[in-house]
């Protein structure tokens, strides 16, 4: 009875670990996988980290820089020895000096062997003709360039996600359509043969029945390649090396397609290119920074000095029992302007150059706008298109599944045949193959089509000025 109880109450705690295994994956979960095991987003991270610490430092330029130096030397023949100074080596002197001068006198600065030197300097500039205060504008808004390129990514990779979701699970649902095909190919195969034997078929007919089984095994085959290509991209975008989708509670959501369409193609372009739009933004970004890039170029144009105070303390002295004694010590206090006269036309170049990036920044946003728009159409166009092939492949499927009941209805009545009724129920599994295919090809488009507009995006636009909020 113990042992029992014992294992019971092991059981009762075993119970919830068994739950917790089979907890499968879902969007929301596999989207958390991706933010921390996602290498691009891992690496978007870090260029965020990197941005934040240059926009630091160039903030620190606004502050005091401070410097010490501190050195101990040992000079085993020091310059300055002893000097030792007799009456004789004075001329000129009574001779009553000679009665009470008996003894030379060291008038030297003994060095010594052991020195100690040490020096601090406080530099802190005053004005700068406005490139310090531009330097940080143009960190911080590179800041808020590398936050909106990680949303970006983020957006991207989403609707990445959500694609090979949809694939694999269409791709999922067409596997036992093949084994149907195949099971009804064999069937069909062996009706042939009999047929053929007892002279009512033709080989050819035969022939056409096993040709039929072989391309369900290259459909196979096709189908296998790309699901596992589309399961490693799967894995690659979560960071999660076996997942499959065994593990992953998924439904495409097929009335994404309806709410995308909804829109006119002019209102998915007048989304795709508002100027809220990710995309735009960072366009924007980074012509402030070719702004801002020649803003500190004139700020060091020809006879326009910097100007920096400077604070300097040093200390030197040897080291024995004498040092406070014979140490030193001194104060500075510097007031320095400093500026380039001419140095062949270089700064000037380097307001050109700034004016250059500037329009290239403009010439690339209009560029950007028109691949945008672009993409928006041609896959606006192929998203209409995919809806028109599911109806038409749906008639095809109703229309055929039509046909196959009325051959099953014949063969009950003696009026066709089980060749005529595996044929009609090929084409309807054909059907529904075609009809599952055309459903992949259509979440493409749409997720294309949601990432360029931003609509069900987890990160509409949240930036302004080039800044992050």
């Amino acid at each position: 009875m113990r042992k029992a109880c014992i294992l019971l109450i092991v059981l009762l705690f075993l119970l919830p670990l068994s739950a917790a295994e089979e907890e499968k994956y879902t969007i929301d979960t596999l989207i958390e996988a991706m933010e921390t095991g996602n290498p691009d987003l891992l690496k978007s991270d870090q260029e965020v980290i990197k941005a934040h610490l240059d926009t630091a430092d160039a903030k620190g330029a606004y502050t005091p820089s401070v410097d010490l130096l501190l050195t101990g030397t040992y000079m085993a023949n020091p310059v300055m020895g002893p000097i030792k100074l007799k009456p004789g080596d004075i001329k000129g002197l009574p001779d009553i000096v000679d009665s009470v001068w008996t003894d030379p006198i060291d008038v030297s600065m003994n060095m010594g062997n052991n020195r100690i030197q040490g020096q601090l300097t406080i530099t802190q500039p005053l004005f700068t003709w406005g490139k310090l205060s531009n330097a940080v504008k143009l960190f911080e808004t590179v800041e808020g360039l590398r936050s909106m390129e990680r949303s970006d990514k983020e957006n991207q990779l989403i609707a990445e996600l959500r694609s090979r979701l949809d694939a694999l699970y269409y791709m999922d649902s067409i596997y036992p359509l093949l084994d149907e095909i195949e099971a009804k190919a064999d069937h069909l195969i062996s009706i042939s043969e009999t047929a053929a034997e007892e002279g009512i078929l033709l080989e050819e007919d035969v022939l056409d029945a096993k040709i039929q089984k072989q391309q369900v095994a290259l459909s196979r085959k096709e189908m296998d390649s790309q699901y596992s290509s589309v399961l490693e991209g799967l894995r690659t975008l979560t960071g999660l090396d076996n997942l499959t989708m065994d593990a992953v509670e998924y439904i495409p959501d097929e009335t994404a397609a309806d709410t995308i369409l909804s829109y006119t193609q002019d209102e998915l372009i007048a989304a795709a290119t508002d100027p809220s739009m990710l995309t735009l933004q960072m366009l924007d970004g980074m012509e402030k920074v070719q702004s801002y890039t020649k803003e500190i170029a004139k700020g060091s144009i020809y006879g326009k000095p910097d100007i920096a105070l400077q604070v300097s303390a040093s200390y030197g002295g040897k080291i024995d029992s004498n040092w406070f004694d014979d140490d030193t010590w001194g104060l500075n206090i510097t007031v320095a302007l400093s500026t380039t006269l001419w140095d062949g036309g270089k700064k000037m170049n380097d307001i050109k150059r700034a004016d250059s990036s500037i329009a290239e920044a403009n010439i690339d946003k209009e560029s950007a706008i028109r691949t945008i728009e672009s993409n928006v159409i041609s896959s606006y166009n192929a998203a209409k298109l995919s809806k028109e092939k599911i109806a038409f492949a749906q008639m095809q499927l109703d229309l055929d599944e039509m046909k196959a009941e009325k051959e099953r209805t014949s063969l009950s009545l003696g009026s066709s045949s089980d060749s005529s009724v595996l044929q009609a129920e090929l084409k309807v599994i054909q059907d529904e193959i075609t009809l599952i295919t055309e459903r992949i090809q259509l979440s493409q488009h749409i997720y294309t089509l949601m990432y360029l507009t931003a609509i069900d995006s987890p990160h509409p636009a949240i930036i302004t000025d080039g800044m992050a909020e």
